[in-house]
């Protein structure tokens, strides 16, 4: 059976006490006024109530001086965002208009972040040309978005059927009018007219969330979700205020389990969206735990494993890898460490789950974090994704692999195998990035291609993404990791990395099958100069102060040649960057390569003699070893997969 979409229709402001509990307590003014008939009375009573719930900050907090002048463009109509140009919207507002081709840009006009500069410059100046503008702008989208056209098709995007109410707009938008309410209400221009328009589009929010919610597991639905519960939890003097903390009550485990990992990563294994749905569920879940409301007790604990996952996959500048639609905004951009990415999580994590390693790590405070000697180095098998490092400190070797199952939506890349590669203070080996989702079709379809990723391809073609874990250790001398994926028909790639010593890697990248074609293994580096050398297969940074040697050696059967290589570390912001890849001499599968990364200071590159694989191994077996001679010393590493075994060990 079909089945069929609710009508929706609109809260009419004249029906706003319908909707009301007029009993609660504080409302004997409004409900006394309504009772007689005089609106106009109730809603001036139900102002002042509003007023008086919600007092205003004082002292009046400090203004950023960005928020600042956000807000006078906004004053004046003009928007901006995802670091485009500002642009100034005509009367009558067109909410379509999709002036720079980027849907990004739409849906940040529609999920009102444009009510947060605005709320925040009032509630620093009260100066009453902020509150204005919100309620100009406010009017005028309800006005022309009715709950009855819910499904109407956007139209610059016509293939998004309900832009305007999908969920995540109706999540988001819902949360920034919960932040610009409280604020804004002290306003002149917030008379009681307004109120009545505005609690109406937010019972129409609520309806809309919960009659036609998202059912797929994705970071929207949490999105959805927090807002609805901002909401109920902002304005409980809606009769269904205790209706609408049940439904999230019911719906959290849901929506949440469904959507994150065993070991506690969100499954779209995009960072970005971890850290949202981390901080909604969060919220949801502090929301019914002031209500009252028991919630499943596994959500603590998946919520407990999702701050261990950002712990462990922090960088050390505390960010994350930038793998799939992840964006890592650099030091300059942000130089307070409270303004960085996962600060804020791990201090919420380290309240709510007594973890004062969290914190430690948070606010870079590293002698006490190695007091509490946690581990070095994570592994997340179902998730496919890997850390490994060599302390924690400014100066680590930080390295990261990922090797995922298929993900939960298309903010994942085909790269299974690729990796970025952090020592001695920078970046040397790092994501090609995402660059953008919408204005620049061809640019995002260049970021995402498996050949722009530290990995291997058959004939340049995007890989198939099926990550599958084989091995991990992590040992007081090495580390090791071992993942295969299935990346073409006839071709799987497995690739082993041993962190030797915790100084160096070594790489084993086997194609396994009988696949025909062309074998490239891929790297690409960190902006800035490089030396290939095509007899030695070796290719270097040229930092002044760390580098990486990435080294197959004169006896390799490969061919080393230069690449155009791009990263974007942060939406609308990209720069080219050296790349290279190794060409196999054979005509494909079956191959295998051995590899060294070896990140060193200075301009010096260190000395690697020989990495030769033991006679007799055969591609795509159970066991492997490699006798390794490098920085003046020899190792011999290893595998054996049927056993659940690894090693490596000075000869």
């Amino acid at each position: 059976m079909t089945e069929t979409t609710p009508k929706l229709q609109s809260l009419k402001p004249a029906e706003l006490f319908s909707v009301l509990n007029l009993d609660y307590p504080g409302l004997e003014a409004v409900n006394e006024a309504a009772a007689r008939g005089d609106r106009t009375a109730a809603l001036t009573a139900l102002l002042a109530y509003y007023r008086h719930k919600f007092p205003l900050p004082d002292p009046a907090p400090a203004l950023d001086e960005r928020v600042r002048a956000d807000a006078e463009n906004i004053v004046n109509h003009t928007f901006q965002s995802h670091g485009y140009a500002p642009v100034h919207y005509p009367d009558p507002i067109d909410w379509e208009w999709d002036p720079h081709g980027d849907i990004e840009w739409v849906a940040t006009i529609y999920r009102f972040a444009w009510a947060r500069p605005l709320a925040a410059a009032y509630a620093a100046t009260r100066d009453e040309r902020y509150a204005k503008a919100f309620v100009e702008l406010a009017s005028d989208w309800i006005s022309k978005h009715p709950l009855e056209q819910h499904e109407r098709t956007h139209r610059t995007l016509p293939h998004w059927k309900g832009f305007a109410w999908l969920d995540i707009q109706t999540g988001i938008r819902a949360s920034s009018l919960c932040m610009a309410f409280p604020l804004l209400v002290h306003a002149d221009s917030f008379t009681p007219e307004f109120l009545a328009t505005l609690l109406a589009s937010f019972y129409d929010h609520q309806v809309k969330s919960e009659l036609i919610p998202m059912k797929i597991y994705h970071n929207k639905a949490l999105m959805e979700l927090n807002g609805y519960v901002e909401i109920a939890a902002l304005l409980p003097e809606f009769k269904d205020a205790p209706h609408w903390l049940r439904v999230a009550q019911e719906r959290l485990w849901d929506k949440l389990q469904g959507q994150v990992s065993p070991d506690g990563v969100q499954r779209e294994w995009s960072f970005g969206y971890h850290c949202h749905v981390l901080s909604d569920a969060h919220n949801v879940l502090d929301v019914l735990t002031a209500a009252g409301l028991d919630v499943n007790p596994e959500i603590h604990q998946l919520l407990h494993r999702m701050y261990d996952f950002l712990f462990g996959i922090a960088t050390p500048e505390l960010s994350t890898p930038m793998f799939g639609d992840t964006r890592r905004e650099t030091p300059d951009e942000v130089p307070t460490r409270q303004a960085r990415m996962l600060y804020g999580a791990l201090q919420r994590g380290a309240r709510a789950y007594n973890e004062p390693r969290y914190r430690a790590l948070a606010e870079g405070d590293l002698a006490a974090l190695a007091a509490m000697k946690p581990a070095l180095s994570y592994a997340w098998t179902q998730a496919g994704l890997y850390t490994m490092r060599n302390a924690w400190d400014p100066d680590q070797i930080y390295f990261a692999l990922h090797d995922s199952p298929p993900p939960a939506s298309s903010h994942d890349q085909d790269d299974n195998g690729t990796f970025e590669l952090y020592a001695y203070g920078r970046w040397l080996m790092t994501d090609s990035g995402y660059y953008t989702y919408g204005h620049d079709v061809v640019a995002r379809r260049w970021h995402r291609q498996t050949a722009v990723h530290q990995t291997l391809t058959l004939d340049g073609k995007d890989s198939h993404s099926d990550g599958r874990h084989l091995l991990w250790a992590s040992e007081p001398g090495y580390d090791i990791v071992s993942a295969e994926n299935p990346s073409y028909p006839g071709l799987t790639h497995r690739r082993t990395v041993w962190f030797v010593d915790r100084r160096f890697f070594v790489l084993l990248d086997e194609a396994i099958g009988d696949a025909t074609g062309t074998i490239d293994l891929h790297y690409q580096f960190a902006p800035g100069n490089m030396r290939y050398d095509p007899v030695q297969h070796t290719a270097r940074t040229l930092f002044p102060d760390a580098n990486v040697l990435v080294w197959l050696g004169p006896d390799a059967p490969v061919e080393l040649e230069q690449e155009v290589g791009w990263t974007g570390w942060s939406y609308n912001k990209r720069t080219t960057r050296p790349a290279c890849r190794f060409r196999y001499h054979g005509s494909g599968a079956p191959a295998a390569f051995v590899t060294l990364l070896v990140p060193y200071r200075g301009l010096k590159p260190p000395e690697v003699a020989s990495a030769k694989l033991a006679e007799g191994f055969q591609v795509g077996t159970d066991q492997a070893a490699i006798t390794v001679s490098a920085l003046g010393e020899t190792w011999q590493v290893g595998y054996d997969l049927a056993r659940g075994a690894g090693w490596c060990k000075k000869a």
